[in-house]
Parts: structure tokens; C-alpha cells; sequence
């Protein structure tokens, strides 16, 4: 079975923590308890996906400590891997983790994607930097014997 599963950072610890000081400060130490209970769970947040072949199916997953939230989705015939740039405008929100170039207003991530034969087209695998991004789409073309494509230029490329 293919994992992978990267930390999640979430502002809700943060808010948790200042809801816990709060409480303390008002002498509320049972809110503050459940508080600083529900800022810990949700500071070990982790974001994933978990595909089985076998079984033809496909999970993504958000989890906190041992709590899994997700549901096991059919996976269609997959045809190959690819590795695609995204441009990001300074405008728009910027994902995490983030490659900011030198002499340029615009910032770069790249994602890999598990392109499939049904009416999904593709499934989203991960998002990050170029170095880790071409060592999971590696990872996941070796594990499923598939090919994979390097779309970040404009001289695309099959890598595998």
C-alpha cells in the first residue's frame, strides 16, 4: 500500500490556546482543560493520501494523533504520474511549503498528480517543493509500475 502523509499546520491550536488563557484568566480551569485537551489533539494534524492497488481503491485523510477523518474513495485504472508546476500569483493565498524565486513577483509550488482512465481525470497526490515532489512522484511510479511525466518545463519529459 502507498502512503504519504505530510504535518499539517492549523490555526486552530494557536486559537485553542489563547481560548485556554482566557479561560484561566477567568478562573474557568474546566474550559480551560477541554481547551488545551482539544489544542493538543489538533496541533498534531497530518494531511494524506494511502492508495491500494489490490483493492482498487484510493484514501484521503486528514489526522489528528490516532483519529483518521476520511473515506475510501474507488480508484479507476491508473495510465501514469505527472509532476506539474503551479504559478501563484502574490494576489492569491499561498500554499505551504512554498519555493519563492529570487527575482520574481511570482512564487512557484509544485504537485504531483495520479492520472487515471474514469471521470476524475486525476487524483491529487501531494503539493511542495520541486526535489520532493520528483522523489514521491519516483516513489509512487515505482510502487504502481507506472510511467512519470516531468511537466514543470516546457520540454515535458517522461522521467520513469
Amino acid at each position: 500500500m502507498y502512503i504519504y502523509e505530510r504535518y499539517n499546520f492549523r490555526m486552530f491550536p494557536l486559537l485553542m490556546a489563547l481560548m485556554t488563557f482566557i479561560f484561566l484568566v477567568n478562573s474557568e480551569f474546566i474550559g480551560a482543560f477541554v481547551s488545551l485537551v482539544l489544542g493538543v489533539l489538533l496541533s498534531f494534524s497530518y494531511q494524506g493520501t494511502k492508495i491500494d492497488p489490490e483493492k482498487q481503491r484510493y484514501l484521503k485523510f486528514d489526522r489528528f494523533l490516532w483519529i483518521k477523518i476520511g473515506q475510501w474513495q474507488p480508484l479507476s485504472t491508473p495510465s501514469y504520474v505527472t509532476i506539474v508546476r503551479i504559478n501563484l500569483s502574490n494576489k492569491r493565498n499561498l500554499p505551504a511549503p512554498l519555493v519563492l524565486p529570487e527575482n520574481t513577483k511570482r512564487a512557484r509550488s509544485y504537485k504531483v498528480n495520479l492520472v487515471v482512465e474514469g471521470n476524475e481525470r486525476y487524483i491529487n497526490i501531494c503539493r511542495g517543493s520541486l526535489e520532493k515532489m520528483t522523489l514521491e512522484a519516483l516513489r509512487l511510479g515505482n510502487y504502481m509500475n507506472i510511467r512519470v511525466l516531468d511537466y514543470t518545463t516546457h520540454k515535458k519529459k517522461w522521467i520513469l
